[in-house]
């Protein structure tokens, strides 16, 4: 429906938002696992870091957004 579509839109946006708080490499990183779905591997070896690093953006990426999606008092 419309609203659907409205409301899909509205939550996209205010993700890009959120991801865009990042520091940008944790948002490239974010953007290629989850979004362009390369795993951990693929992703190390296009930026060329470390499986690990990966795993610290992402866990950071992850938890940044979770705590921006909770409702506010």
């Amino acid at each position: 429906s419309p609203e659907d579509a409205a409301d899909a839109r509205l939550r996209l946006d205010r993700l890009r938002g959120t991801v865009g708080e990042l520091p940008f490499r944790t948002q490239q990183i974010f953007v290629l696992n989850r979004i362009d779905g390369l795993g951990y591997a693929e992703v190390a070896g296009h930026l060329g870091i470390s499986q690990s690093a990966v795993q610290k953006h992402l866990a950071m990426a992850v938890r940044h957004i979770a705590e921006r999606s909770r409702p506010r008092r």
